[in-house]
């Protein structure tokens, strides 16, 4: 290896010129590969810092083939990230798996944090539980607070609230954590979901009034249920005291789960708490179509099949129609006309508005999932998207066991529609579809797991 040559890059590196930093590495590196794995491992490291993640698989290979290299476990730690970037989560738990099997390997937390969120990716709760918990335990993790709140994330997507509260307690009792705001959210819904409204309450005050913390829809919910259960006393609000007149009808927050989709609502089996978070829900979409003659799929069909040049045939026809019914015609035929282009007008507004297309939300996202399921194209369901970005978002989708429609939440321009997929293998997970207008009809422009977190990256 050149060592003149290493120094310069690691110079390049740490002054963040990541592009020169590669190609000096890699120039240190010269030819074959041992004695070299220090300047493959760093260009890796460069080509990471430029998302190059699969040049990056490359060089973190000729690396590992070093077998005097003393950093292989950093190594395929880095090569488990580069594959969960590429959304191959099979190959990124195996290289996480033989990060740890290195005995020399100095920060085994980051494998164990990498190989969780590669095993959450695959529906592998509890396996993903087990990994947090080991990396919340290593001694040498700067930051176990992070791993206890994703483990507490974990526990409430195996519907074990009670286990969930205990690992987010065990965060907040590090001091120096920088998540505490967030935990705290995290503990007062696993409390809500308990039934312990009061602990529940002063665990979302805490997080609001003591650390700033905005509470997600969903946690705001809960906030609202944990309150009305804990404090159901009387209040005098300007001269009126609550419970003098009656009061508005609240949602039933019985049937939601009371977490969002950044914190694994899709793992808990529980049932979605759109209400909460969409201002349109797809019911009442459905109302509005159904007034404007519109109510099902078949209305929603012949009504959005028509072409521009049958639109115009038919409103050809229907002025001969009058013509010949009486030539000559005065006003109240113009009014009657004109009323009818203005009910057409007002109809067509009001179904983009409500989101109405053909092919439906709901038959794009059908389809995709049915030709995914079947090893067939998904192209024709989506906006057009480069190939390499097509196949990145479906690998997101795992092989398909069966699926449901969970919600449709409709607006004029994009939609978003929630599924549970059960997978061939692992539990069910949840996924939200975005979807955009083309033309009258929808198509699919991204795909996103419903459980992210904001802890599992290293």
């Amino acid at each position: 290896m050149d060592h003149t040559r290493f120094q310069e890059a690691q110079q390049a590196y740490d002054a963040g010129d990541f592009r020169l930093a590669a190609k000096l590495f890699l120039a240190a590196a010269g030819r074959g590969t041992d004695g070299n794995g220090a300047a493959y491992h760093m260009a890796g490291n460069s080509l990471m810092r430029l998302r190059r993640h699969q040049d990056a698989l490359t060089v973190y290979g000729h690396a590992l083939r070093d077998e005097t290299y003393h950093k292989r476990g950093a190594v395929y730690a880095n090569l488990g990230t580069a594959y969960s970037a590429l959304a191959d989560y099979a190959k990124a738990t195996e290289s996480f798996q033989n990060a740890l099997q290195e005995h020399d390997y100095a920060t085994p937390y980051k494998a164990y944090q990498g190989l969780a969120g590669a095993l959450l990716e695959r529906g592998r709760v509890e396996e993903a539980a087990v990994a947090y918990r080991k990396a919340a335990l290593d001694p040498g993790n700067p930051d176990p607070g992070k791993a206890l709140v994703n483990l507490g994330l974990c526990f409430m997507g195996l519907g074990r609230p009670a286990d969930a509260v205990e690992a987010y307690r065990a965060a907040l009792g590090f001091d120096d954590y920088q998540g505490r705001g967030k935990a705290l959210a995290n503990l007062g819904q696993a409390y809500t979901v308990l039934g312990e409204y009061e602990e529940a309450v002063r665990a979302f005050e805490k997080a609001t009034q003591l650390h700033g913390h905005k509470l997600s829809a969903a946690a705001a919910a809960a906030y609202d249920t944990a309150l009305a259960q804990a404090r159901p006393h009387r209040e005098t609000v300007d001269g009126w005291e609550t419970g003098e007149i009656a009061p508005l009808a609240q949602p039933d927050l019985e049937d939601t789960a009371g977490w969002d989709a950044s914190e694994l609502a899709a793992l808990t089996g529980m049932p979605a708490a759109a209400s909460a978070t969409n201002t349109f829900a797809s019911s009442d979409a459905e109302q509005a179509a159904a007034s404007l003659g519109f109510g099902d799929d078949d209305a929603v069909a012949d009504f959005f099949s028509l072409t521009d040049e049958e639109m115009r045939a038919r409103d050809r026809d229907v002025r001969r129609a009058n013509r010949a019914e009486n030539r000559g015609g005065g006003w109240k035929r113009v009014a009657w006309i004109a009323g009818i282009v203005a009910l057409v007008i007002v109809a067509l507004g009001a179904a983009y508005a409500f989101g109405l297309g053909w092919p439906t939300q709901k038959q794009s996202t059908v389809g995709m999932l049915v030709a995914h399921r079947d090893g067939k194209s998904v192209n024709s369901y989506w906006v057009a998207v480069p190939g390499k970005d097509l196949a990145k978002e479906m690998a997101k989708v795992p092989p398909i066991k069966s699926y449901t429609i969970d919600s449709v939440s409709p607006s004029s321009q994009t939609s978003t529609v929630t599924v549970t997929i059960t997978p061939k293998e692992g539990a069910p997970l949840h996924y939200t579809l975005t979807l955009a207008r083309e033309g009258v009809g929808w198509k699919v422009t991204g795909v996103e797991n419903d459980w992210r977190t904001t802890g599992s990256e290293q």
